[in-house]
């Protein structure tokens, strides 16, 4: 039976949906193979602004440290008005959620959106996000996020062009001391070309040796406990004597903390340290007093004060003093004529004769004294002999 013209169109138009689906199915397949491409997927929109793009395109991709999160899908050239001199703004789109958490408790006001490379060698850019922190906010839609550039590939290599003329300068002065020191010019050319300096280095180098083998064999008869220093290293009974000495000290210690002796008792007894105490309040009680009694000194309070601070005082003493040498000064020339013969003091001084009168006037007087003493006491022995009293008459 022959086939129908209204069978073959509708089965061609069947063959047709069913390869119009497959193609979809195809491009959805090879669209999602990279992972970025969802049409159920609803995004989240951010801007970062910066100076320049500097290879920056839309369809970039955009990471939140490192990890990819969306696309750029617009650049474009602010106003020349821009408050902050950024002229390039970028608008993000990316995903609302990553790994079951929201974007935008992952990115917040503290985040920071930079420019970097894709390559070493390339141009083209990318945007990676930092991390919010807590002291952050969360963002909102089309939230403008602070921006920085990274070093670009042309910054590199003015910054080289830069370092190479630096290098450059450098290289001429350096080229001439080069040249100097293979001529011998220079403390630097005398170090090079000198073979006396040379040689003595040579002679230092072979008496180090020869003292590092010296060390060597003395190190040698030390390990092998020869002489006084071998004895001490290798020596046991040395040893024993160190570890009972160490016991005693540990000993001693011990007795110390236990407050046994009297080291223990100046360092554990509570007394002796209330007492060190309190002398130590009196000596500061003293100093104190000692410091207001010199203030006072030097205010000129008290007796003390005034005896080192009246000007009155101090001008009538030194009136003393002068008087006192000049009374000391007639005292001394009165003794030198006295001892010249000068004067009547002179005369008694050095006069023989009168010494003589004065002499016998004092035996005399001696002889007098003597003689009434005796007349005293035979008067008390017989008064009658001295009161009898004769009468006659006719």
């Amino acid at each position: 039976m022959p086939r129908t013209r209204q069978r073959i169109k509708f089965s061609e138009l069947r063959v047709g949906i069913f390869v119009l689906v497959a193609l979809l199915v195809l491009g959805y397949l090879v669209l999602n193979s990279s992972g970025d491409f969802n049409p159920f997927e609803k995004k989240f929109a951010l801007k970062a602004r910066f100076v320049s793009a500097d290879g920056l395109h839309p369809a970039a991709d955009v990471q939140l440290a490192g990890v990819s999160i969306g696309k750029v899908v617009d650049v474009k050239f602010l106003p020349s008005d821009t408050p902050d001199g950024n002229r390039i703004e970028a608008t993000l789109s990316v995903s609302r959620q990553i790994q079951g958490q929201p974007i935008d408790e992952m990115i917040r006001t503290d985040s920071t959106a930079q420019l970097i490379a894709t390559s070493v060698l390339g141009n083209e850019k990318m945007i990676n996000i930092t991390p919010g922190t807590e002291k952050g906010n969360s963002v909102s839609e089309n939230f403008v996020l602070e921006s920085s550039a990274a070093i670009s590939m042309n910054q590199l290599t003015a910054t080289g062009n830069d370092l190479l003329k630096q290098i450059n300068k450098l290289a001429i002065p350096a080229n001439e001391i080069l040249n100097k020191a293979n001529t011998g010019d220079g403390t630097l050319g005398k170090i090079v070309n000198d073979d006396d300096l040379y040689n003595n280095l040579d002679g230092a180098v072979a008496e180090t040796k020869e003292t590092m083998k010296r060390l060597q064999a003395t190190i040698d008869k030390i390990n092998s406990g020869q002489g006084s220093a071998g004895k001490l290293v290798n020596d046991p009974k040395l040893y024993d004597s160190l570890a009972k000495t160490a016991a005693s000290l540990e000993a001693i210690s011990s007795d110390i903390r236990a407050g046994k002796g009297s080291a223990g008792k100046i360092v554990n007894d509570d007394a002796l340290y209330n007492e060190t105490r309190a002398a130590v309040a009196d000596l500061r009680k003293i100093t104190e007093d000692f410091r207001a009694i010199t203030a006072d000194l030097r205010a000129g309070k008290g007796t003390l004060g005034k005896l080192l601070t009246d000007d009155k005082m101090y001008e009538d003493t030194r009136t003393a003093l002068d008087r006192f040498n000049s009374t000391a000064g007639r005292i001394d020339a009165i003794l030198s004529d006295a001892q010249a013969g000068k004067g009547t003091l002179g005369k008694l001084i050095t006069d023989e004769t009168l010494y003589n009168s004065v002499n016998q006037t004092a035996n005399n007087v001696a002889t007098f004294t003597g003689e009434g003493t005796q007349l005293l006491k035979d008067f008390r022995a017989n008064p009658k002999k001295y009161l009898r009293i004769k009468l006659a008459i006719f």
